[in-house]
């Protein structure tokens, strides 16, 4: 009995196409809206936390360094105490990054043959707590290296992102907060004033011996699924956006590492939206009573 009033709540968002994909599409948008920020938010925080206390090295050698001698002394930097991160680039590799990154309109300015680029390599120390020096001892220690031509580093990036750092995390607890408010009342209101529609309906049921069990649990079924649809849709575009501009700012030039949002973030952009929504229908059933 209960399992069929729970599929007649379902069977009800195939009876009125129109009017569920109206609020279905209202769910999405909100959710939609509110996943947006929250990745980004989640994200910079993430790019932030990363950030902290780690300091870049930028190491170009002399062109026409010697490939053997270079190779050498790249695994003898990645293998330096507090490196953390290493990427390493033959001169053919820039070249390749460049076209890449500045398209096919560039290549008639691009060098052929002759490449002037030299072997790089970007380092990421992890910068020891209280060691002022260490920064200015790491950038002497690249520069010495035979064949080496230049170390840029930046360390006031350093201080920059403990900063930004420290303002995300203090900011997330409160935009969340906010962020749920938002989806719990306009996700809320929007199931619940499409279901009151049917006001009449309900009526007809109640004055033909209908239970208020055999009313609301259609309502709560149909409303909870309207929400998980819903959701479902706002989360499978937001993970399609998220997953191109990883790959888009993962690249050159901007080489920005955007880690994964966390289980934990997805299951409550639907969870939520579908509870709210099955409290929803709960409450509109309620309301129509006589």
């Amino acid at each position: 009995m209960s399992l069929g009033l729970l599929v007649s709540g379902l069977a009800e968002i195939l009876r009125r196409p129109l009017a569920s994909a109206a609020t279905i599409g209202g769910v999405a948008a909100t959710v939609f809206v509110c996943g947006v920020i929250a990745l980004a938010v989640v994200g910079l925080d993430g790019a932030f936390a990363r950030g902290q206390g780690v300091i870049r090295f930028q190491v170009y050698w002399q062109k026409g360094a010697d490939a053997a001698l270079v190779a050498r002394q790249m695994d003898w930097m990645r293998a330096l105490p507090g490196v953390i991160e290493a990427k390493s680039f033959t001169p053919e590799a820039a070249l390749a990054v460049m076209r890449g990154s500045l398209g096919s309109t560039a290549e008639p300015a691009l060098p052929g043959a002759d490449n002037p680029l030299p072997y790089t390599m970007l380092l990421g120390f992890a910068l020891p707590a209280e060691d002022e020096t260490f920064a200015r001892e790491s950038y002497l220690r690249l520069a010495g290296v035979d064949g080496v031509a230049e170390v840029r580093y930046n360390p006031a990036a350093v201080d920059a992102a403990r900063s930004l750092g420290l303002l995300g995390s203090r900011a997330v607890l409160p935009l969340g907060a906010v962020l749920a408010l938002l989806v719990g009342l306009v996700v809320g209101n929007t199931v619940r004033l499409s279901l009151l529609r049917r006001r009449e309906e309900l009526d007809i049921m109640r004055l033909v011996g209908a239970t208020e069990w055999t009313i609301r649990l259609p309502l709560v079924s149909g409303a909870a699924a309207t929400g998980l649809i819903g959701s479902g849709l706002a989360v499978a575009a937001l993970a399609g956006i998220w997953s191109s501009l990883a790959r888009e700012l993962g690249a050159a030039p901007l080489w920005i590492d955007l880690s994964a949002p966390p289980l934990w973030l997805w299951l409550a952009l639907i969870a939520g939206p579908t509870a709210i929504a099955a409290l929803a229908g709960l409450a509109a059933s309620l309301d129509s009573r006589p």
